[in-house]
């Protein structure tokens, strides 16, 4: 989840201001300081919850996961702004901007979230369908970030929209057998619905404006701000929804087995 175009940097011909100043100019730490609200709140959720599923304990902590890999791709930022004194190395090298680390990321991301909701999946044909099609986007997302140098130049569009796609479908499908479930009735205590709303909306805000990406430059300042602001407002409301669903979530199971991690029986016609 890129928080920033700081990326795309090295093809900007900007004023080299402090790089703090940078940060607070364009209000970096405040999807830094979501992400970061999110993980401490999932660690919250597991400390506080009984007999959590595992792949609730595996979306907390793929939440530091998320933080920790942002804020490490801020040695593009700091690399720009030293003026490569601190890593010389980075310097006109393949990894000077931190693209390769997201284009990696909507790989890793997309395919956790949508193998988090196919193991929600109950009907046999749509499940063994998903996870053929999770497995075909990952083999060939592998075989993109390894057989091109674009990975290190821009994002790869392909991955990001393909996976944008499975996450969608396997969402809908969610929502389709959460309909027919008696769960549906306790939706508002459903830790999973909360993240699926969050993914979904994110996803389907985020990902068309990656389209012009390679708009990025000094002539189209007025691009990167709304850029920059529709990515912000997007991580404020995903990552704090994800907050929000796991101290409200934890309050309300805190006695019992969560009933918002997934299982759920159709209901009996």
């Amino acid at each position: 989840m890129e928080l920033v175009v700081y990326g795309h940097l090295q093809s900007i011909n900007v004023y080299k201001k402090n790089m703090l100043d940078f940060i607070i100019e364009h209000k970096i730490y405040i999807g830094l300081f979501f992400e970061f609200l999110a993980a401490i709140c999932g660690s919250y959720y597991l400390f506080k919850t009984l007999n959590v599923r595992r792949e609730i304990r595996y979306f907390a902590w793929f939440l530091w996961y998320v933080f920790l890999l942002d804020f490490s791709g801020l040695y593009a930022l700091w690399a720009f702004f030293d003026d490569y004194n601190t890593f010389p190395f980075l310097e006109n090298s393949l990894f000077q901007r931190n693209v390769w680390l997201h284009n990696w990321n909507h790989l890793i991301s997309l395919s956790f979230y949508s193998f988090l909701f196919i193991m929600q999946v109950k009907r046999g044909i749509y499940k063994r369908i998903l996870n053929y099609a999770l497995g075909v986007y990952v083999l060939f997302g592998i075989f993109k970030l390894t057989s091109s140098y674009q990975l290190f130049l821009t994002y790869d569009m392909s991955i990001l929209f393909s996976g944008t796609l499975l996450l969608t479908i396997v969402i809908v499908i969610y929502y389709f057998e959460l309909l027919i479930s008696d769960h549906i009735l306790e939706v508002k205590k459903n830790l999973l619905f909360y993240i699926s709303v969050g993914l979904f909306i994110y996803h389907l805000c985020v990902t068309p404006i990656q389209i012009y990406s390679t708009y990025f430059s000094f002539e189209n300042v007025d691009f990167i701000r709304m850029h920059t602001a529709i990515l912000r407002y997007c991580n404020i409301f995903m990552y704090g929804l994800f907050s929000f669903a796991f101290i409200y979530c934890a309050n309300g199971n805190s006695n019992s087995k969560n009933l918002g991690d997934g299982k759920f029986v159709e209901k009996q016609t």
